[in-house]
């Protein structure tokens, strides 16, 4: 599905993390049968909080969702700067190189693919996911009800401290997890090396042994 204010979904002024979630559980619940979920980065919290909000989740997805506690208000104030000046790209590249950590490597190729022009478009809604991530407040013994078979997903690359204490967490809270860490890759597999990628999702889920 497409977040608030990605691809043709809709959007409004009044944003929150929780209306996020709600979207995603509304998506699952009007599914027949039981679905698979995965989320990606900011997209993996949604995901991770809507299997509180719906029993129809059979196997979770998380590639390296960004739960740690922390403040970022500094950069989002910036990126702001930057996009009343109509430094679009900066403002997105910023966010890349100084909130995610991506390498110069990984950010080159990121510009070269077709799907940059639309990231430079919506770059206001990572000002917003970043203040909701600086409210948002992981709780792992909460997580430790989550029964739901999940994968957990990170590249041997991504240098994100942030993200690596992500997975560490997750790996020791949730009560039925697995890890799968991907060789030479950093945050970005699905569009890197998407058949791999692909073939180790879809291994996960269609394991009946999960």
């Amino acid at each position: 599905m497409d977040r608030r204010g990605h691809g043709m979904s809709g959007d409004s002024p009044d944003y929150t993390l929780q209306r996020e979630t709600e979207d995603v559980a509304a998506v699952v619940n009007s599914q027949p049968g039981p679905i698979f979920l995965l989320g990606h980065s900011y997209g993996g919290v949604c995901a991770l909080e809507a299997t509180f909000l719906t029993d129809k989740i059979s196997k979770l997805v998380l590639y390296e969702p960004p739960l740690q506690e922390r403040n970022r208000s500094i950069f989002a104030a910036r990126m702001e700067g930057m996009i009343q000046k109509g430094q679009r790209e900066q403002a997105l590249l910023m966010f890349l190189q100084e909130i995610v950590m991506m390498s110069p490597n990984e950010v080159a190729a990121m510009k070269s693919r077709p799907s940059w022009a639309g990231l430079v478009g919506s770059v206001e809604s990572q000002i917003r996911q970043i203040r909701a991530l600086d409210e948002y407040r992981f709780d792992a013994s909460r997580m430790n009800k989550l029964k739901v078979p999940t994968l957990v997903l990170t590249g041997s690359r991504t240098e994100s401290p942030d993200l690596q204490r992500t997975i560490s967490v997750l790996m020791g809270c949730l009560p039925n997890p697995t890890l799968v860490v991907l060789e030479g890759q950093e945050h970005n597999a699905m569009d890197t090396v998407p058949q791999q990628f692909a073939d180790t999702v879809i291994g996960f889920l269609l394991n009946n042994k999960s």
